[in-house]
């Protein structure tokens, strides 16, 4: 990402042609969130397996992954085990601030749509300044608040736009297997399969926002990025 535009088709246009070399590390780490509850029968345990995985380990399988994207836009080589590593150093910072998002997010979620937007846009960058700028969960909070301020539309409309667009094959493949045995498979594998150009597209939106170039790995230290 060599611009520092944030249109939705630019930003699209960039991960297309950078994803290769993270695409298949960073689908591995999406498969345990989209096919693992597929292998639970009982729909109470599988919810119960959902909530547990989001809390504890959703949040360092994606710090990992940011640390992978972070990695190949800065052109540097990818390791699947060294992020795993490194995001599980920051495990505890990770969940805690996974958790203060979930806290904040999701009764003004449910029920306002309009605040819940706006502090979901507001908290964007807080999982990236935990895992890239090594900041505390309340640090990174602050840091997404401030980063964002007086650019609520400039994050909202590129990073809805790319999802919206991203999401669509998930959408229409529900929809026409929606009564097949098999359907929340395909469903599951197109959503891992969707996942690396969502991640490096978000990040992207990021790196924008800071102001920083496809090689820059910001203040960061090697541990971290």
């Amino acid at each position: 990402m060599t611009q520092t535009s944030l249109s939705p088709g630019v930003i699209l246009r960039d991960a297309f042609g950078r994803v290769g070399p993270v695409f298949v590390p960073v689908a591995l780490l999406a498969l345990p969130a989209n096919i693992l509850p597929l292998l639970i029968p009982s729909a109470p345990l599988r919810g119960i397996f959902s909530i547990l995985f989001a809390i504890l380990v959703a949040p360092i399988l994606g710090g990992a992954t940011i640390v992978l994207v972070n990695r190949a836009l800065a052109n540097e080589a990818v390791d699947l085990g060294a992020a795993l590593s490194m995001a599980w150093q920051r495990a505890g910072q990770l969940i805690l601030t996974s958790l203060l998002l979930m806290v904040i997010l999701i009764p003004s979620l449910a029920l306002l749509l309009v605040p819940g937007n706006y502090l979901a846009v507001r908290l964007f960058a807080s999982k990236y300044e935990v895992m890239l700028d090594r900041q505390s969960p309340m640090d990174a909070l602050k840091a997404s608040w401030s980063l964002t301020e007086g650019r609520w539309w400039s994050v909202f409309w590129p990073t809805f736009a790319i999802a919206l667009l991203l999401l669509i094959p998930v959408i229409l493949l529900s929809v026409l297997f929606m009564n097949a045995a098999f359907g929340d498979w395909v469903t599951g594998l197109i959503g891992v399969a969707i996942t690396p150009l969502l991640v490096m597209s978000f990040l992207m939106v990021y790196k924008v926002l800071k102001g920083q170039g496809a090689s820059d790995t910001g203040d960061a230290s090697p541990i971290s990025a």
